[in-house]
């Protein structure tokens, strides 16, 4: 029994049945080939979501010309050769009963030369889009007509190889946005000059679309409900909203941003759950179609809220489903404490922005749904893991599902790790969900979990396992400085969980992640922060949205920041630096909090390989990384067990 009759009440747009409120957004992939043709994990990627319960997926945006490519492994759709590949997508989706749209667009002039194989981009005027940077060729009349064409063709094709539905791409700063917007769209002919001119292309490509598709088949459009700094606001989005529905649509698609402000278009950890609800709510008031709500909402009981106040008549699921395929149908069956939550880390951008494949933080597996398979093993084993880290609890779920008998040994009181604490900095309280579902997972699958134990050598020959993972973690980089044991000299995790306490002015040794989010957190207490680091730059290793949404909260907190600024010593009330060559001495702080990092430690591991025939390391312990990599790292090693 589930309480989300709502969310899982059928519904139709257009003549399309949907079997529940759910639809996935359309996101980028990177699963194509470099010809712009699905490939067999893409195939395996859109199927998996479909399976897990999706009423509607929407694939990633695909471009009508090359010179809209948004990567190098864009999707194509500009050639009847696609055909073929996308009809292997959309019969992988029915084979789970769910139904499927096609997002048609062009990324206009927020792509790049070496995205598009040399091609300029293109838009309605010569003006760039604030990331890119790149100046866009202003298209004539005849190749805006000619893009009109293009969309038509795209249609045909799509439908062709079995798209229930078509989404028209509307939004964040793409070539049909930026005709929308006055902010791009400098033109003075029939395309531009007014609010109507300027939704001349949409409107003629809807009119187009629906003449040939008839009135029957599902036609869909996502728009912004704000684009601040490439786009317009709300009131002017509600008016466009009205006047394109009244041309054909069946369904409005509401999201939000640009290329030239991602942080909307995909928002991180520093947005609230549902952001854009209030402008949503607004928009589907000006409008008499179904509208899809979308914006950091990973929740079902949010969700489900949603709907059941008509605030939306369905919902856009996105990073929640690459995090957990089976989201929906855990909700339907009341499983929510199984659903592996987004943590809204934007790991996925930065994998795309790399030129690489779609890969999750939390899920190991995703473009993987067919390389990585969790086979019984041959031979059951006794299995111990050392440390109730992400890796080692990641690993136990893993090992126990392929039949072997698994303990766990953590010697803190509690789990996570390192994890626990890289949820407490401002913001990122959702890091500890993975520790959570980490741990159902592991007690479902019948994993003994012993917290508060220290493992020794005898602990070890007591139990007499098979094989023993070392998952231990790492720790804090101790720098050999002297009066480093000075008792005004603290660690940033111990700050974090509370084992230390700092004065009012506070130095911070590092500018890395840790060092960042140590004084964002101290910063909210009114501390008077300085961060010193010895590169160029604070926050290397942050990720490419979040990090000048973080350097501009530490700006807003009153934070110094030195760079290129070598500690060489810790004195009374201070340090002593290396500044370009020249020593300096930096005084008057009540507590220096070292924020340098971490270290591998792998101890237990050198000791046990003259003991047990079978050991492995992984996570911290190993060296250190990421959440990410260190689930990768622990599926990996549990499939090998």
């Amino acid at each position: 029994m589930n309480n989300f009759k709502h969310l899982f009440d059928p519904t139709r747009l257009g003549s399309m049945e949907l079997k529940n409120r759910i639809v996935m957004c359309p996101m980028g992939t990177n699963l194509a080939d470099e010809s712009g043709m699905p490939t067999d994990r893409m195939v395996a990627y859109y199927a998996e979501r479909a399976k897990g319960g999706t009423g509607l997926v929407i694939v990633e945006q695909t471009v009508v010309q090359p010179s809209g490519k948004w990567s190098k492994l864009a999707a194509g759709l500009w050639d009847d050769r696609f055909i073929g590949g996308w009809k292997k997508v959309t019969d992988a989706i029915h084979a789970h009963g769910g139904k499927i749209a096609i997002q048609i667009g062009h990324l206009g002039r927020s792509t790049n030369l070496e995205n598009t194989g040399g091609l300029q981009p293109v838009a309605p005027s010569p003006v760039p889009c604030h990331l890119s940077q790149v100046v866009p060729h202003e298209l004539s009349k005849e190749e805006v007509y000619q893009f009109i064409e293009d969309y038509l063709l795209a249609v045909k094709r799509a439908i062709k190889a079995g798209f229930d539905a078509i989404e028209i791409h509307g939004t964040h700063g793409y070539l049909i946005a930026s005709f929308m917007s006055g902010k791009t769209n400098k033109r003075t002919d029939e395309f531009g000059g007014t609010l109507r001119g300027r939704l001349r292309l949409p409107t003629e490509i809807i009119r187009r679309i629906r003449k040939e598709v008839g009135k029957d088949y599902p036609l869909l459009m996502r728009i912004g409900s704000v684009e601040p700094k490439g786009g317009r606001l709300l009131e002017e989005t509600k008016v466009i909203a009205r006047m394109l529905c009244e041309e054909g649509l069946d369904a409005l698609d509401v999201s939000a941003g640009t290329f030239s402000d991602i942080e909307w278009e995909v928002p991180p950890y520093f947005f609230p759950p549902g952001f854009n609800m209030m402008n949503i709510e607004a928009i589907k008031r000006s409008v008499d179609i179904p509208v899809i709500a979308s914006g950091l909402i990973h929740d079902p009981d949010m969700a489900e809220q949603i709907i059941k106040e008509g605030r939306s008549d369905l919902v856009g699921i996105g990073r929640a489903l690459i995090a957990d395929p089976y989201w929906p149908n855990k909700a339907k069956k009341g499983r929510i404490e199984e659903i592996h939550e987004c943590i809204a880390c934007t790991r996925c951008i930065d994998s795309l922005i790399g030129g690489g494949s779609l890969k999750c933080t939390v899920n190991p597996l995703v473009g993987r749904e067919k390389e990585v398979e969790i086979r019984p093993a041959e031979k059951k084993k006794r299995v111990m893991v050392v440390g109730g880290g992400p890796a080692g609890l990641q690993l136990t779920s893993v090992a126990a599902s392929r039949g072997h008998e698994v303990t766990l040994f953590e010697k803190e009181g509690v789990l996570g790790g390192r994890a626990r604490i890289a949820a407490i900095p401002p913001d990122k309280y959702r890091v500890a969900s993975v520790i959570r579902w980490l741990e159902t997972e592991a007690r479902k699958r019948g994993v003994e979990i012993r917290t508060g134990e220290e493992v020794t050598l005898q602990t070890i020959r007591a139990l007499k396992p098979d094989a023993v993972v070392v998952a231990t973690g790492g720790r804090s980089i101790l720098p050999d400085w002297p009066r480093i044991t000075d008792e005004k000299v603290v660690y940033a995790d111990d700050v974090l969980l509370g084992r230390a306490v700092t004065g009012q002015k506070v130095l911070v040794i590092g500018g890395g992640t840790v060092g960042c989010e140590i004084a964002h957190f101290l910063a909210e207490y009114g501390k008077s922060i300085t961060v010193v680091e010895m590169l160029g730059e604070v926050g290397e290793d942050l990720g490419f949205i979040p990090k000048p949404l973080l350097l501009e909260r530490l700006k807003m907190g009153g934070v110094k920041i030195k760079t290129s600024t070598k500690v060489t010593e810790i004195v009374d009330g201070g340090v002593i630096v290396e500044t370009e060559g020249r020593k300096e001495e930096l005084l008057g702080f009540d507590t220096i909090v070292i924020a340098l990092g971490y270290t591998s430690s792998s101890e237990l591991y050198s000791q046990l390989k003259s003991v047990v025939s079978e050991v492995h390391l992984v996570g911290d312990a190993k060296r250190p990384q990421k959440i990410m990599e260190a689930l990768t790292e622990a599926v990996e090693v549990g499939t090998q067990i």
